[in-house]
């Protein structure tokens, strides 16, 4: 299927590794020039190298950290000094801090708001004029499943995340007549380092190897496995097309069956 996407711009944050680089590379495969965001130059560099020789797009990069928003302007910036456009803009970066009630600091609280909810909604703020030039204009958060079901030890996550729902229902009750398609996307287990460190956690609050935990997770999952980073990039670009016009403000859940919510 042709998804309509080529010479499409997306700009993907956190692209160099785990669920960022799986969109990066999805959207690569249709086609589509990318801006690639990440704190790390040298990995930034190089994906973006890749991609552009294996895929035969246009690629740019610049270091920045998602949760840096004094970086935001420059972002926007890169893409209009680059492409001239923006189709689509992919806000992904690592969770906020694990932990529970008992160890978390006011700091953390802080910090977790500002990257979960308020970096995405600031980054949208600033890119609106160049999407809204768009015909078939897309913006996304990754998210997770703690959106639908809370994850043990992840406080953090399991209180700032929903909100980003509720971030992108607004969003769709205000911008959904410009022609603006909003979602976000709430991944399961997945085999990255942030579910690594995750799992490490976990394993050292309760006195057991990093491999019993692992296989604890791999028995909650129907699929009786974790998700690859390019499945769920598949998920993105497919809600990127213009045959996906039709959908807008959902909470796309891909987790192998993991979440028992209804």
């Amino acid at each position: 299927m042709d998804l309509q996407l080529k010479r499409k711009v997306a700009l993907v944050q956190g692209a160099t590794k785990g669920l960022g680089l799986g969109v990066a590379e999805a959207l690569a495969a249709e086609g589509c020039d990318l801006l690639l965001t990440a704190r790390t130059a040298s990995a930034l560099s190089d994906t973006a190298a890749r991609l552009a020789e294996q895929y035969g797009i246009q690629t740019a990069w610049l270091a920045a950290d998602s949760a840096d928003l004094e970086a935001i302007p420059s972002l926007v910036k890169a893409a209009e000094d680059g492409f001239g456009r923006l189709d689509i803009l992919v806000c992904n970066s690592g969770g906020p801090a694990p932990g529970g009630i008992r160890q978390l600091t006011a700091k953390q609280w802080a910090d977790a708001a500002q990257l979960v909810l308020a970096s995405p909604a600031l980054l949208l703020k600033e890119a609106l004029p160049l999407l809204e030039r768009s015909a078939s204009p897309r913006f996304f958060v990754i998210t997770s499943s703690s959106t639908r079901q809370p994850v043990a030890g992840l406080t953090l996550s399991n209180s700032m995340r929903p909100g980003v729902v509720g971030l992108i229902k607004s969003i769709v009750e205000e911008l959904g007549p410009t022609g603006l398609c909003c979602h976000s996307i709430a991944p399961g287990r997945f085999d990255t380092d942030r579910l690594k460190a995750v799992i490490r956690t976990q394993a050292e609050r309760a006195g057991k190897s990093d491999d019993a935990i692992r296989e604890a997770m791999l028995g909650s999952i129907p699929a009786g496995r974790l998700g690859e980073p390019i499945e769920l990039g598949r998920l993105v670009a497919y809600l990127s097309s213009p045959l996906a016009s039709y959908l807008n403000g959902g909470n796309w859940v891909i987790d192998g069956g993991l979440v028992r919510a209804i």
